[in-house]
C-alpha cells in the first residue's frame, strides 16, 4: 500500500503515514468515528474505570496495542513515553523510539505533549506534532499505539 499524499510504502493496515502523517483511510470510515475502550484486567497500568473524563484525574486511555483499554494516571510532571524498559509509559513496539516522547504538566495544570525527535514521529488527531497541548478526547499516535487523552473532571 502506498500512502495517498507522498507515495510512500505503507504497512497493508495503516491508518497513518509514518512519513508525512497523512491519515491512509476516508473521512466518513469507522476509524475516525469512535474509538472502543475496554477493560483489561491483566494490564500493568491501572484500570481505574474512570472512561471519559477521567474523575481520577488526567489520564491516558490505551486505545489500540497490546495493552488496549488501560488507563494511565498522569500523576507526575513529567511523564516519559517511549520504548526504553525506564520509560513511564512503556511502549513495546520497534516504531516507537526509546526516548518517544515526554507528557508535561504546565504550571497553570495544562498537560502538554512534546516529541523527541523520534524517528516515526507523534501524532494528536492524525497530525504530526512536535509540541501541543492536550485536549480532552484528543488521540495521541505514538507508533503502532493510540492513546486518548482525558482531561480530570472539575
Amino acid at each position: 500500500m502506498n500512502c495517498r499524499r507522498c507515495g510512500e510504502i505503507l504497512n497493508a493496515n495503516a491508518n497513518f503515514c509514518w512519513s508525512c502523517g497523512a491519515p491512509q483511510h476516508a473521512a466518513t470510515s469507522p476509524e475516525t468515528i469512535a474509538v472502543p475502550v475496554v477493560t483489561s484486567p491483566d494490564s500493568p497500568y491501572t484500570n481505574v474505570g474512570a472512561g471519559s473524563g477521567g474523575s481520577h484525574g488526567d489520564e491516558l486511555v490505551i486505545a489500540s496495542g497490546l495493552e488496549a483499554g488501560s488507563h494511565i494516571i498522569l500523576k507526575n510532571e513529567i511523564t516519559t513515553a517511549g520504548r526504553h524498559e525506564a520509560s513511564d509509559i512503556l511502549l513495546d513496539d520497534v516504531s516507537v523510539s526509546r526516548h518517544h516522547a515526554l507528557i508535561t504538566r504546565t504550571a497553570s495544570g495544562r498537560i502538554t505533549l512534546r516529541d523527541l525527535n523520534s524517528l516515526n514521529g507523534t501524532y494528536v488527531n492524525g497530525a504530526r506534532v512536535e509540541e501541543t497541548t492536550l485536549h480532552s478526547g484528543d488521540e495521541v499516535q505514538i507508533g503502532k499505539y493510540k492513546l486518548v487523552f482525558w482531561a480530570a473532571t472539575q
